[in-house]
């Protein structure tokens, strides 16, 4: 039995180190092309995690993290925290390749359970601002 346990939780921690190693080579780039930040650390002016950074300030335009921005508003058409939208944000790699649509809207065309798992996580982030 103990066996079997320490079993699955080496198969989750392989799991989530190797999610976490694609989350950090991951951009999002808005429908209309903008480019919306990475995941990388929170020194990285890309990143949405530097909280001082175009990417992930709260007043920024470029923001998911601003409540009342185009790409961060509950109801803007482009943001991953609008339940209706149908034009939120993509995730990709830096050679183009598409891998989900961020969003919180799990019925948008291209979300997966992690990218919409993704999305909760980013709006309790933006919402604890």
């Amino acid at each position: 039995m103990a066996k079997k346990f320490y079993m699955v939780l080496g198969l989750i921690f392989v799991v989530v180190s190797l999610y976490a190693q694609n989350l950090s080579e991951l951009i999002i780039i808005a429908k209309d092309g903008t480019l919306l930040g990475t995941f990388e650390n929170e020194y990285s002016s890309n990143s949405v995690y530097n909280k001082y950074g175009s990417y992930g300030s709260k007043y920024s335009s470029t923001s998911i993290f601003n409540k009342y921005g185009n790409y961060g508003g509950d109801y803007s058409d482009m943001s991953p925290f609008n339940r209706y939208a149908s034009n939120p944000p993509g995730l990709y790699d830096r050679r183009g390749n598409f891998y989900g649509t961020l969003s919180i809207n799990r019925y948008a065309s291209g979300v997966t359970n992690e990218t919409h798992n993704l999305a909760l996580r980013l709006k309790a982030i933006r919402d604890s601002m």
